[in-house]
């Protein structure tokens, strides 16, 4: 069963996660309203605001028993991302590897980042961000095409619930990657 850790601001969420990773249980979840130092793949900055009801800024860890489809927990969570935005009417697709869209433009990044100890795999930390009450003229902060649940709808979500959706989602087949591949092709399709 997840947990959920909430702060007010943190450098980064996968930072902490990585730095106490020996001390947190598998599904721990920490969330901050801000990041002053959230990035994404390839050191990406990851621009975070806090405004209108803030956005999805959480990093999961995971302690997997099993690690024979763990390079799958990217486009895994990418799936249940957008299952979860279906949720409040939109309609997501992939573009692979880690990213998120709608319409097109970007609403969500995944980061995926393994903890090791020589080479004994310790746990796996999985950032998500996900725009969720960004306005239009904050998302010409963001170097690429992006959106959000409030562009998009004209609705303020609430984070807390969107990220327990999402996390009731992502904890019912965790153990079993392999069953999403099918899925995860449709959205990379549509």
């Amino acid at each position: 069963m997840y947990a959920i850790e909430y702060r007010e601001e943190l450098h980064s969420t996968n930072a902490l996660a990585k730095e106490h990773l020996e001390n947190l249980p598998h599904l721990q979840v920490i969330s901050a309203d801000i990041q002053t130092k959230g990035h994404g793949q390839f050191e990406r900055t990851w621009y975070s605001s806090n405004k209108n009801g803030g956005n999805c800024y959480i990093s999961i860890i995971l302690k997997p028993k099993n690690t024979d489809n763990i390079d799958k927990i990217t486009r895994y969570t990418s799936l249940k991302v957008a299952q979860t935005l279906e949720k409040y009417g939109l309609k997501p697709t992939f573009k692979y590897p880690n990213d998120v869209l709608v319409n097109g433009k970007k609403i969500a990044g995944i980061l995926a980042e393994s903890v090791m100890i020589g080479q004994i795999l310790k746990g796996i930390v999985v950032g998500v961000g996900v725009n969720l009450n960004l306005e239009a003229e904050e998302v010409l902060n963001i170097d690429q095409e992006a959106t959000s649940i409030f562009i998009e709808t004209s609705k303020n979500v609430s984070k807390k619930e969107f990220i327990e959706n999402f996390m009731e989602l992502f904890e019912q087949d965790l153990c079993n990657l392999d069953k999403y591949e099918g899925e995860i092709l449709c959205y990379q399709n549509k």
